[in-house]
């Protein structure tokens, strides 16, 4: 790859051995660091800076000057994420016609975005259990991620019609949202469901040692 910025710098002047240097003679020497610093009209160190800066991070980001790493434990080609399951006991769902949480304490993920606001795709991989009772059954249940304030429009669904007394079935899911612009402030990412139909079923959200609530959270 080509160099983006000069590194040998040679600087213009008019200076000579045999006379003194006058006011013009400086302004030469001075104007062509000020270039090579600059570079108003050829390549610069300041413009290559800033052209990397603008290619890398968001426009809020400011240069402090202190020469110290201003992103603690992340950079460009180590994002941040979080990851974390719960195992803590099957989630019994009932509550039909309304979107609800399926546990807001367990059945979520915390992070707080690092400095910038920037966007973060959760991930949430779960098995549904319909156990029913008897021959005329039928479940059917969405479900969705939500931060409180802006819900997934991807939503993963689940409808299971047997004809059959007392079966049980196991449905894996997985919801994967991207939400924008995240500020630098503490974000729950709850996992939610919604039944349309839940007759002669009974619906749980697995959550135990072989079948966990896996949750991601990803700077993308």
């Amino acid at each position: 790859m080509a160099d983006p910025i000069s590194t040998t710098f040679v600087p213009t002047d008019n200076l000579s051995p045999n006379k003194k240097p006058v006011l013009t003679d400086w302004r030469t020497l001075v104007t062509s660091i000020e270039e090579f610093l600059n570079g108003t009209t050829t390549k610069g160190v300041a413009l290559n800076v800033n052209q990397f800066s603008a290619d890398s991070w968001p426009s809020a980001y400011a240069y402090d000057n202190d020469g110290a790493k201003n992103y603690t434990g992340f950079s460009l080609f180590d994002k941040q994420t979080i990851v974390d399951t719960y195992t803590g006991g099957d989630i019994t769902i009932a509550a039909t016609g309304t979107w609800t949480d399926v546990d807001a304490s367990n059945a979520s993920i915390g992070f707080t975005p690092v400095l910038l606001a920037a966007d973060f795709r959760l991930h949430f991989q779960f098995n549904v259990e319909s156990v029913t009772s008897n021959a005329t059954n039928e479940t059917d249940v969405r479900f969705r991620l939500t931060d409180s304030s802006t819900n997934s429009d991807a939503f993963a669904r689940v409808k299971l019609v047997t004809g059959v007394t007392t079966t049980t079935n196991t449905v894996p899911v997985n919801l994967s949202y991207t939400f924008d612009a995240l500020a630098a402030s503490s974000k729950t990412v709850k996992l939610q469901y919604f039944i349309t139909t839940s007759t002669a079923s009974t619906i749980k959200v697995l959550a135990n040692s072989n079948d966990p609530i896996s949750m991601e959270c990803e700077k993308v």
